[in-house]
């Protein structure tokens, strides 16, 4: 199994806002992304690790799953049949993942509704993305592009080195 994360440590991603800490520690070792990083995401996409279904809307309307709340087995399985007869998708899970494809992916290590393995595909995903071509530029991709996106990796990565401080990890 993965290196568990210290009581203290456990007690500071508390602190930090963290839903599930040991869970998002383990994820983030598997991965190899920084834990702040980690809970950085998390905060910004569902308040810190909840498992919820987004509320993504395109020039259709409401995506598949939209606001349907705690991600379920039976609710995900629900959501991807419509998802894959639709061909519209929606953010799932702690990391919100929204890719079909890592949707796939995490159904294939087990389940995409289950929150280790949905943040751990996430945290992949971005961990690879980073070492591919850096933090800030795999951040904005990880929400997509544009000003919005721009946006969005200013607020995470200001938020992350704060993490860092507080849980006692390096600086980004």
């Amino acid at each position: 199994m993965s290196q568990l994360p210290s009581p203290l440590m456990v007690r500071r991603m508390r602190a930090c806002g963290m839903r599930m800490p040991v869970r998002t520690f383990i994820a983030c070792h598997k991965a190899g992304l920084p834990v702040a990083v980690g809970c950085s995401i998390l905060i910004q996409e569902t308040a810190g690790g909840i498992n919820e279904f987004g509320h993504d809307r395109d020039s259709q309307g409401d995506c598949p799953g939209f606001g349907w709340g705690t991600v379920t087995e039976a609710k995900y399985l629900a959501f991807r049949t419509l998802r894959n007869r639709q061909g519209r998708s929606n953010g799932v899970g702690p990391c919100q993942l929204t890719s079909p494809g890592l949707q796939n992916e995490a159904d294939a290590q087990g389940g995409c509704w289950k929150p280790l393995i949905n943040m751990t595909v996430g945290f992949t995903d971005l961990a690879e993305s980073i070492r591919r071509d850096g933090l800030r530029a795999a951040i904005v991709g990880y929400n997509g592009s544009g000003p919005a996106a721009e946006a969005y990796a200013d607020q995470v990565l200001a938020r992350a080195d704060g993490f860092a401080v507080r849980l006692g990890t390096a600086k980004l």
